[in-house]
């Protein structure tokens, strides 16, 4: 964390701070505009990445049944989702940040990111392998879906906690 910790005290800086959260922003409305309801229309249902649990076979199913359209807009997901983890990894580490200098919980959004990678890795892999369906890396995306997730959430309750705590 140490390597990234410099990083993130940057990003609490007020003018990048609020770049960061401009852009966070605009990622979450371009994700939930365009390309999930887009996938959703596609294979009639949504992208792996927000389905908490969804097993292997389940997401074989879901690339199956989609056909060569949803492979291809969820390839553009991925890529997408290349750079929004760094993104928000950021931006919510700085808010943390800001609301508690030297705090402990400002890596919280950095778990999330990783999960997040690790997810994205596994699941390009077997979009690539596509037809085959290689079960190695779809075991590791249903464990780090449910990691990611977890670690927002965890996130998400520390910036609550905080503010809150600020305002006694």
């Amino acid at each position: 964390m140490r390597v990234i910790q410099p990083w993130v005290q940057a990003a609490a800086r007020p003018g990048v701070f609020f770049v960061l959260g401009a852009v966070t922003a605009v990622f979450m409305a371009v994700f939930a505009a365009v390309l999930v309801p887009a996938i959703e229309l596609a294979s009639g249902a949504p992208p792996p990445d927000v389905v908490l649990l969804q097993t292997p076979a389940d997401f074989f199913a879901w690339l199956r049944s989609g056909g060569a359209e949803v492979r291809r807009l969820y390839g553009l997901f991925l890529v997408a989702d290349t750079f929004y983890p760094v993104v928000y990894a950021l931006f919510l580490g700085a808010w943390l940040w800001r609301l508690e200098p030297w705090g402990r919980l400002w890596p919280l959004p950095v778990w999330a990111a990783a999960a997040d990678y690790v997810e994205n890795l596994a699941h390009a892999l077997l979009l690539y392998a596509y037809p085959a369906e290689p079960a190695a890396p779809a075991v590791v995306a249903f464990v780090a879906t449910p990691v990611k997730w977890a670690f927002i959430a965890l996130t998400l309750l520390a910036l609550l906690g905080r503010a809150l705590g600020r305002r006694r």
